[in-house]
């Protein structure tokens, strides 16, 4: 494979969750505010990295023209969805597309749920 098509498959794949990607707000997300709940986050993006050991997972998304890694944790409430089936936090490969919903703490982004989507098929 010639080393431009191998660089224009790798940026197709990066590219994808900016379809599925929520309008643009600071850290790449959209802020949902509830007067008796903390602020809470929903990202759309591509798993990069899982660590089931560790509970937290590096999620690709898209924040305009460009692309942002963010690193969440989970905890043992943490909802998981997929397409049908249970799904759970070891069963995420890299590639994955999902969608999650997360709030800020002082140690970093936790996840409250987090749902597999299905790629669109062209």
């Amino acid at each position: 494979m010639h080393r431009t098509t191998r660089t224009a498959a790798v940026a197709a794949v990066l590219l994808i969750p900016l379809t599925f990607s929520s309008p643009a707000h600071p850290r790449g997300a959209r802020r949902i505010d509830t007067a008796q709940a903390a602020p809470s986050y929903t990202y759309v993006g591509t798993v990069h990295a899982v660590n089931a050991r560790a509970g937290s997972l590096d999620l690709i998304t898209g924040v305009g023209m460009a692309l942002r890694l963010v690193h969440m944790t989970t905890q043992p409430t943490t909802l998981f969805a997929g397409a049908g089936a249970s799904l759970r936090l070891r069963a995420l490969q890299p590639g994955d597309i999902v969608r999650t919903e997360c709030r800020s703490t002082p140690t970093g982004m936790v996840a409250s749920r987090i749902e597999k989507v299905e790629a669109q098929k062209p």
